[in-house]
């Protein structure tokens, strides 16, 4: 097979095409400026401010995708947006930085933009099952959130966690101690059970 030919058109060019109307040629468009990294990013921030609809959301993957650290107060900015997928790829792309705000981030847009092949997935559970046990503190609270998915996502951070901690129970066993939470409960008996596993997550050492 030949080896594919160079793709010559600009940054700008390349997110015009963002806007195509196949599929095939978006994502290419999409794939090629991730592809050339940080030397895409002037041309995808240039492109946000213009955007709108499924546009904006394709800048907003192709930034957190290339990650590059200079984005950062556009990726902090992107947060208030009123799309949700932007919201989402907002904090994605602070964590995948290493910015000091991603946590925030995580939390504030947990329910945004859920993954309908795998609910009740967000790219913000996955971000915050990635960034391991240090997050609990700030996720089990969330077990007592009015909102059943915003509950269910935070139960499914904290069990996909749990056997990255040191030293971890088995847990089945745990979970019948500290009450048997479960999202659906009624809200004495759930409320109850996430009072006893956020004791337990803050005698956790991390």
């Amino acid at each position: 097979m030949s080896p594919r030919s160079p793709d010559g058109r600009s940054a700008r060019e390349l997110v015009a095409a963002l806007s195509a109307s196949h599929f095939n040629d978006r994502a290419l468009a999409l794939a090629e400026l991730v592809r050339r990294g940080r030397a895409s990013t002037a041309a995808l921030v240039d492109a946000l401010p213009t955007a709108v609809g499924e546009l904006r959301a394709r800048i907003a993957q192709g930034l957190a995708e290339i990650a590059d650290p200079s984005a950062a107060e556009v990726f902090a900015a992107m947060l208030d947006d009123a799309d949700e997928q932007v919201r989402a790829r907002a904090a994605q792309g602070l964590v995948r930085i290493g910015d000091p705000r991603a946590l925030d981030a995580l939390l504030q847009t947990i329910d945004d933009y859920p993954d309908i092949l795998r609910e009740p997935d967000t790219l913000s559970t996955d971000g915050l099952t990635d960034l391991g046990p240090a997050v609990l503190p700030r996720v089990v609270p969330l077990l007592k959130e009015p909102g059943l998915m915003t509950r269910s996502r935070a139960f499914l951070v904290l069990r996909r966690v749990f056997p990255r901690l040191a030293g971890s129970s088995d847990w089945q066993s745990l979970w019948v101690e500290l009450g048997r939470y479960l999202p659906a409960a009624e809200q004495a008996q759930r409320d109850a059970a996430a009072d006893r596993w956020i004791a337990w997550v803050e005698r956790q050492a991390y």
